[in-house]
């Protein structure tokens, strides 16, 4: 069983913005010295709010950190499931967060929507392993969705500390094969589950087309886990073991999960994916070829309490 701890990095962030507003207002105050008091005090009152916005952002992740870690060193965890440092109400349920950027350049912001759907709610030291389904589509830049099992404290020194778990349980059913051509270009693509793993071999003769890249994922978040001519390739679309993480759910994000757990664009998970083969030509358009493959899930461990 893997524990993690996952933490919310707004430190520099937040640096950033007061100092700013402080440069601002120090700068400021030498061009407004000729204007009147009331325009001057309406002037200043924006960088005054930006800092106070800043720092009521800073102490909410500090206190969420601080919590998080308090009960992430406090509590053990088994294969069966995580005891508490004392008894704690909490409830169990799915929790989804999304992460998406707004706008471009300079005034480019990361935003998270935040969902827990709860299911039972319950008091107690420990929990058992929720050991049900999930699924994770994120880009590196931390675009995409997390859903999955979890539970959320409501009380004591720990509230709003979430647990969320991601189970190794689960087989990559399905085979088949692509054909990829152009020209006197031309690659197979033949791929099978086998346990845990998708596995596959290319074979290629090209000529104009410089590669073939594999990628599995679904819409808009791709994972690449092979190029080359002439290749075989694997794919685990599971843990290596039961993995239990400790975060925060005022502040979580798919971006921050992606950062501490995977490091890159990260597709795991249970449902239907897709594996994509790419035929990289110069100069012209590539040629895509797409073909589902499914992660199931033993239906005797989808039970989430």
């Amino acid at each position: 069983m893997r524990k993690v701890l996952v933490k919310e990095s707004g430190t520099l962030a937040v640096f950033a913005v007061v100092a700013f507003a402080v440069f601002f207002i120090w700068i400021s105050i030498g061009i407004l010295s000729f204007a009147p008091t009331w325009f001057a005090l309406l002037f200043l009152a924006m960088p005054v709010l930006f800092i106070l916005l800043a720092l009521a952002k800073g102490t909410s992740v500090f206190t969420g950190n601080k919590k998080t870690s308090m009960l992430f060193e406090g509590s053990s965890v088994t294969e069966s499931g995580v005891t508490f440092p004392e008894e704690l109400e909490y409830e169990t349920g799915r929790i989804a967060l999304d992460g998406y950027w707004r706008n471009t350049g300079r005034s480019r912001s990361y935003h998270v929507r935040r969902n827990f759907e709860a299911r039972e709610r319950k008091t107690g030291a420990f929990v058992e392993f929720l050991n049900g389904p999930f699924r994770v589509e994120v880009l590196r830049d931390g675009t995409g969705r997390v859903e999955a099992p979890a539970v959320r404290i409501l009380s004591g020194p720990y509230k709003d500390v979430l647990l969320i778990f991601l189970t190794d349980d689960g087989e990559v059913t399905g085979s088949g094969s692509l054909t990829l051509s152009k020209g006197s270009d031309i690659a197979m693509v033949a791929f099978r589950g086998e346990g845990k793993e998708l596995r596959g071999s290319v074979q290629a003769e090209l000529s104009k087309a410089r590669k073939v890249r594999i990628e599995v994922g679904s819409e808009k978040v791709w994972k690449r886990i092979a190029e080359g001519q002439s290749f075989d390739f694997s794919f685990s679309p599971l843990p290596e073991e039961k993995t239990v993480v400790f975060t925060n759910y005022k502040t979580v994000s798919p971006m921050s999960l992606v950062k501490a757990l995977w490091k890159d664009s990260t597709v795991l998970g249970h449902g239907t994916f897709t594996l994509k083969a790419v035929l990289d030509v110069p100069l012209a358009k590539d040629v895509v070829e797409k073909v589902p493959f499914r992660v199931e899930k033993e239906r005797e461990s989808v039970d989430e309490n």
